[in-house]
């Protein structure tokens, strides 16, 4: 049976997915709005998605457009207090939300590694510069890195982001936009998401002490949204003061 699209069903779901992002201690979450929302899925082709209850085209528009403005709803409440909500992917098993703080993922992106990686991957992070030294003849070339700082570039990122998801069920890039270490990024991939230290909310290929404490500082988030949601708080109560952390 479909999950109700209602505001009070997303606002709930957000909150127990995206918590250490509404309390400001973490730049952004993926998380899933259970429910069918497309025929299939990048990388299985259709494949796979036949236990899924099937729906009419018709339908599955329906309900995106349902969704859709209910995110819109959201995100623009939520925007007044610096966090953002949107859709990246339709897939049979559900759609998948990005909630972000522009700050802190502008912030993650400008550290040097991070950017280097997505301009790798075609992300507008990097812009071809030219660097001429005294002599004419020792003039080199060099990538200088385009700060991300305006809403514009970084959106254009997200716009990027969102046709990778149409390519590959998960690009392994969006660790970069979820705030993990480029190390434990890098050591992802490379090992195909095998030989970790350790894994929480992600897999640990460097720093596993820092890791851990991450992991346990977005725990206590977690219960503590879901504590004030329970007795009363409204999503825009925990969004409201970022500075009103979880140690």
């Amino acid at each position: 049976m479909e999950r109700p699209i209602t505001l009070e069903e997303l606002e709930a779901v957000l909150v127990r997915s995206c918590a250490p992002v509404l309390l400001g201690a973490k730049p952004a979450n993926l998380f899933t709005f259970c429910g069918c929302f497309d025929e299939k899925c990048p990388d299985c082709n259709g494949e796979g998605c036949h236990e899924r209850q099937r729906l009419t085209r018709a339908q599955i528009a329906k309900r995106r457009e349902k969704l859709a403005l209910l995110v819109a709803k959201i995100d623009a409440a939520l925007s007044v207090h610096g966090m953002r909500c949107r859709i990246v992917a339709w897939r049979p098993f559900g759609a998948l939300l990005y909630g972000y703080r522009p700050v802190l993922v502008k912030q993650h992106m400008n550290e040097a590694s991070v950017a280097h990686d997505l301009s790798r991957g075609g992300y507008p992070v990097l812009r071809q510069g030219h660097f001429v030294g005294r002599c004419a003849r020792r003039a080199t070339v060099r990538r200088a890195y385009e700060p991300v700082r305006g809403n514009e570039l970084l959106e254009s990122c997200i716009e990027r982001l969102v046709e990778r998801f149409k390519e590959q069920a998960v690009p392994h890039e969006i660790g970069y936009f979820l705030g993990y270490p480029a190390s434990d990024v890098r050591g992802f991939i490379e090992h195909e998401g095998r030989e970790f230290l350790c894994c929480g909310c992600w897999k640990v290929y460097a720093d596993v002490r820092g890791a851990q404490y991450r992991f346990s500082r977005y725990r206590r988030c977690t219960r503590r949204a879901m504590r004030l949601y329970k007795a009363g708080a409204s999503l825009t109560d925990l969004a409201r003061d970022p500075a009103v952390k979880v140690a």
